[in-house]
C-alpha cells in the first residue's frame, strides 16, 4: 500500500471514530435537499424567523452560498434538538420566543410571514451594531434588549460555526487538502493557499 493511501486510510478512519453517529446524521440529513422541512427544536414561526434571519448575516455572492442554499437553519435546528443540554434548549427557545415577539411589536406586524428584510435588517444593525457602551447598558439592565442582543449574537456566532463546517464551505470554499501532502514551515499565507484558511 501506497503511504498516501495509508495516510488516506487512517485520516478517514480517525474521522470516522471522531465524529459522533448524532452529528453525522445532522449533516446528513441537511445535505439531503429535503423539499420540505420540519423544524424539531423551533416552531415553524421560529424557524422562518432564524432561516430569514440568517439569511442576511450569511448572504450569498456570486461565488460563495449563503445561509438559506446550505440549510443552516435547519443544521441549527437539528443540532439545538440532538446535542444541547435541557437548560440550554430552554435559554435559547426563550431568547427566540422573545426576540420573534419583540420583533413583532417593534414593527407593527401581526405575522412573522409580514415580516420583511428591512424589517430584520433593522433589528440586526440595531443591536448588533451598537457600540461598547450600548451593549453596557442593556448588560446592566437585563431587560429585552440584553436578551436580543445576545441572541442575536448567539445565533451570528452558531451560523458562522455551521457554515464553516459544511461540506460545501470546506471542499469549495476554504484551502481543502483532504490527504496532507508535504510539509513546508516559514512560508506566506498567500504561497501555501492562495490567502485562505485550511478547510481540514
Amino acid at each position: 500500500m501506497e503511504r498516501r493511501d495509508a495516510l488516506k486510510n487512517i485520516g478517514l478512519s480517525f474521522g470516522a471514530i471522531t465524529m459522533s453517529s448524532t452529528l453525522a446524521s445532522l449533516v446528513q440529513s441537511c445535505s439531503t435537499g429535503e423539499a420540505t422541512w420540519i423544524p424539531k427544536f423551533f416552531t415553524a414561526d421560529e424557524a422562518v424567523l432564524v432561516e430569514n434571519t440568517l439569511a442576511l448575516i450569511l448572504p450569498t455572492t456570486p461565488n460563495i452560498p449563503g445561509a438559506s442554499e446550505l440549510n443552516l437553519a435547519q443544521f441549527i435546528d437539528g443540532y439545538n434538538d440532538k446535542i444541547l443540554k435541557q437548560s440550554e434548549k430552554d435559554e435559547i427557545k426563550a431568547g427566540i420566543s422573545l426576540f420573534l415577539s419583540t420583533t413583532l411589536a417593534s414593527t407593527g406586524k401581526s405575522k412573522v410571514s409580514d415580516l420583511t428584510s428591512e424589517d430584520l435588517d433593522g433589528r440586526l444593525a440595531y443591536y448588533l451594531n451598537a457600540d461598547a457602551a450600548q451593549q453596557k447598558a442593556w448588560e446592566d439592565k437585563n431587560g429585552d434588549d440584553f436578551s436580543n442582543f445576545s441572541t442575536l449574537k448567539s445565533l451570528r456566532g452558531r451560523g458562522i460555526w455551521a457554515f464553516k463546517i459544511s461540506q460545501e464551505i470546506g471542499e469549495n470554499v476554504l484551502a481543502y487538502a483532504p490527504v496532507p501532502g508535504e510539509q513546508r514551515g516559514c512560508i506566506d499565507v498567500q504561497e501555501a493557499t492562495g490567502g485562505k484558511a485550511w478547510s481540514l
